[in-house]
């Protein structure tokens, strides 16, 4: 196949480019940073650079394409105005998805988020037919996401050729973080002789198989399904746990009171309103105060989502990261 990946220098897009070389298709990885991309030179890959905004920096890539793998949006948590999110995450989204369609793409895979559906706990796992839940009905990144979502699903169109599979992955940890985003998570444990921990947990996965999971919905993705992918719920002690125990550290981990979390988030959400660029607010670190759990049974029954150990994740990031 020839596809097309959009935010290519992304940990998500990276690894999922990885994948599709190994599998010997053609890939054009669509980005804004070309000297930030990981992947060293292949023969099946064009880096083309532009801004997802801007569709004539596109529109000629979509000629003679397979499959449109849209991963390219907008995640800093330090904007407080939602439409700059909207104009990538969902108004961007909903040109691409427009334009693929009159070029006859056979796919378009959107990269959204599981915050777009209701977590739970352990007994109760958060699924694609849960309504998505306070705070994340309030963080601005998600609502922009589950309107990208809403577009696509809602777009009136009369050609049946193009088919629409909507991924949703929880928290990806694993190599070519460039940014870093989510390995920072890794990062913050490093040579720490105490990890303070808020009390919440996440669900985690091998970002090589969400990889996967991406690539398998080009072949056995239904058209207008969703699909969370998901692999290990953990609450943040047992992931810090994991990666002392890795980095072979003795440090000490010790609990955040939630009342002094949320303290710090409504002192993020007073800079806010000053407008100060800060990545913290009561939205924000209330989702660490919770069990943010999904399963992944629809993903590994459908789209053969494989199952590696987040551990496994956990090690790839921190040789990524040169931190042994």
């Amino acid at each position: 196949m020839r596809v097309l990946v959009t935010g290519a220098n992304s940990l998500l897009a990276s690894n999922t480019i990885k994948v599709l070389l190994e599998k010997g298709h053609k890939v054009i990885g669509f980005l804004r940073n070309p000297k930030s991309f990981p992947l060293p030179p292949h023969k099946n890959l064009i880096l083309q650079t532009g801004d997802i905004t801007e569709p004539k920096s596109y529109l000629n890539l979509l000629q003679d394409i397979d499959s449109v793998i849209h991963i390219a949006a907008l995640t800093s948590q330090n904007i407080i105005n939602y439409e700059i999110y909207k104009k990538v995450n969902a108004k961007a989204t909903e040109v691409l998805y427009k334009y693929a369609i009159n070029n006859n793409v056979s796919s378009f895979i959107y990269v959204s988020t599981a915050n777009c559906f209701g977590y739970g706990s352990s007994p109760d796992l958060g699924n694609e037919l849960k309504a998505s839940k306070y705070p994340f009905t309030k963080s601005l990144y998600a609502k922009s996401k589950l309107e990208g979502q809403q577009l696509l699903l809602q777009y009136k169109t009369d050609s049946q050729k193009t088919k629409l599979v909507i991924l949703n992955p929880t928290f990806m940890i694993g190599a070519y973080d460039t940014k870093p985003s989510s390995g920072r998570l890794v990062l913050s444990g490093y040579n720490k002789k105490i990890i303070f921990y808020p009390s919440g947990g996440k669900s985690f996965i091998n970002v090589t198989d969400a990889a996967n999971g991406v690539v398998n919905a080009i072949t056995y993705g239904r058209h207008k399904e969703a699909y969370i992918l998901s692999g290990t719920n953990l609450s943040y002690k047992a992931f810090y746990k994991k990666v002392a125990l890795q980095l072979e550290q003795n440090s000490t981990l010790i609990k955040i009171p939630n009342s002094l979390l949320i303290s710090i988030g409504y002192l993020g959400d007073l800079l806010r309103f000053f407008n100060v660029k800060t990545d913290i607010s009561s939205v924000n670190v209330k989702a660490l105060c919770i069990d943010n759990y999904y399963t992944n049974e629809k993903a590994k029954k459908e789209l053969k989502l494989p199952q590696n150990n987040i551990d496994k994740g956990i090690s790839d990031a921190i040789r990524w990261f040169n931190l042994k």
